[in-house]
């Protein structure tokens, strides 16, 4: 048996030819081993993770339908990350984007390395952006109440399959990643100059998003994902207020100029450049590499 001594020299002696093999690594010039290579951080999703809403348009990433297109205002492409959104996505078009990526030698790595990844997704598969425009001047439509069912009633219940479904493809290709779903800001601001049919509209649409995202939210737990809420960034930033990050239709857009650029309808209902730089962005600035 070794002596307490016999332990304190034995450890002296390794600690030296330690300090000599770190002295001499130091000395020579070592290849990078992954742990040295920067993190990875990719948001994938709908038009919101395109940036839809956040200036012009730039041609979609290589190897992506024509038609999706993003933003430099993306909060993936603010915070750093590669963006994989596409305008029009459901959670079926992220797993097969991911499992596409998967099959290309230079996104395969991307995901195989990846630390972080978003997403923001669900609104297209309940139709959200349906409901919206159906119910954006009156809530008491008969439209609108049938979009508003359909939405809540018919889609949102089979969300978090969908979701759960997602999320394991994700993890599959990306086993390192930590996985993160992001929600959606509540539209609209109600404001004093609204009548009370308006008000109510408002508050019809912004607990439809509340809906939404508690689902959002459930299904991540679910899903051993995490989700973070972007409802307090956008408090008081809806359309209808005095500082508007959200998009909004003519003619309420007039009035606080943020109207949707010309050739761009499709950014309607989307947050504005600050609103994916104070909004988003900075609910996930601690998350992301």
């Amino acid at each position: 048996m070794l002596t307490n001594e016999l332990l304190r020299r034995h450890a002296a002696r390794l600690a030296g030819a330690l300090a000599a093999l770190a002295l001499t690594a130091g000395l020579t010039a070592a290849p990078a081993s992954a742990a040295d290579q920067p993190p990875i951080y990719i948001g994938l999703g709908d038009s919101y993770a395109a940036g839809i809403g956040g200036g012009p348009y730039q041609a979609a990433p290589v190897g992506f339908p024509e038609d999706c297109v993003q933003t430099v205002k993306a909060y993936p492409t603010i915070l750093g990350g590669k963006n994989f959104g596409c305008p029009g996505a459901t959670t079926l078009d992220v797993s097969a984007r991911v499992t596409a990526a998967a099959l290309n030698e230079v996104t395969r790595t991307y995901f195989a390395k990846a630390s972080v990844i978003t997403v923001t997704i669900g609104g297209n598969d309940i139709d959200a952006p349906a409901a919206a425009a159906a119910c954006a001047a009156s809530s008491s439509t008969a439209a609108c109440k049938a979009a508003l069912f359909n939405s809540l009633a018919v889609k949102l219940p089979q969300l978090p399959s969908k979701i759960k479904a997602m999320v394991a493809v994700i993890k599959q290709n990306a086993p390192r990643a930590r996985i993160v779903l992001t929600g959606y800001p509540r539209l609209f601001t109600a404001n004093a100059l609204m009548s009370e049919g308006e008000k109510t509209t408002v508050r019809t649409l912004n607990s439809a998003a509340d809906l939404l995202n508690g689902t959002i939210a459930i299904s991540a737990l679910v899903s051993g994902a995490r989700y973070v809420s972007v409802t307090n960034q956008f408090t008081n930033h809806g359309v209808g207020s005095a500082d508007p990050w959200i998009v909004g239709p003519a003619p309420v857009c007039k009035l606080s100029y943020t109207c949707a650029p010309d050739g761009q309808p499709g950014d309607v209902f989307h947050p504005t450049a600050t609103g994916y730089d104070s909004g988003y962005a900075a609910a996930l600035a601690g998350l992301v590499p």
